[in-house]
């Protein structure tokens, strides 16, 4: 297994898949049921931006999983102090590959990226009901730092 830096939304798109499917089975009020074409709409728009990386794990040719993270840099406020982080919009890696470690390869990729801009945050959001995401991350170390509620009407 290896990992590869793409710009190429078709992958991208075929890979969101399942990403996509959860979200929806979890909240179908909120999150559309995948359809490739508007998803791969929407890569082809944010693929190429300079801030946005996409890595792909790969085997014997087979693209297993993704993952979709953001360096983003926040300038000073009167309310708060500069920053400087990545942060994860998606990881997703096939079904029939998890619990290879894969998850963990596509999150060195991340942390090579950290270590090279000496940048020392990574964020991240999961949905409430998806309960493997927050174990997962509990395990890697990630906290709890902002909860955010609705009131829906």
């Amino acid at each position: 297994m290896h990992l590869i830096r793409t710009n190429n939304p078709k992958k991208i798109a075929l890979l969101n898949e399942p990403v996509q499917n959860l979200h929806h089975s979890l909240y179908p009020e909120r999150f559309k049921a995948y359809e490739f074409q508007g998803v791969l709409s929407y890569f082809e728009k944010v693929i190429n931006e300079e801030n946005h990386h996409f890595i792909v794990c790969v085997n014997n040719e087979m693209n297993l999983g993704y993952i979709w993270f953001e360096e983003i840099l926040h300038s000073e406020t009167a309310f708060s102090n500069p920053s400087h982080y990545l942060y994860v919009h998606q990881i997703s890696v096939n079904e029939e590959y998890r619990g290879m470690g894969i998850g963990k390869l596509l999150f060195s990729s991340i942390l090579e990226l950290a270590e090279e801009k000496s940048i020392n945050r990574i964020g991240l959001d999961y949905w409430v009901k998806n309960d493997s995401a927050k174990m997962i991350y509990e395990k890697m170390g990630f906290k709890l730092e902002k909860e955010i509620t609705y009131l829906n009407l």
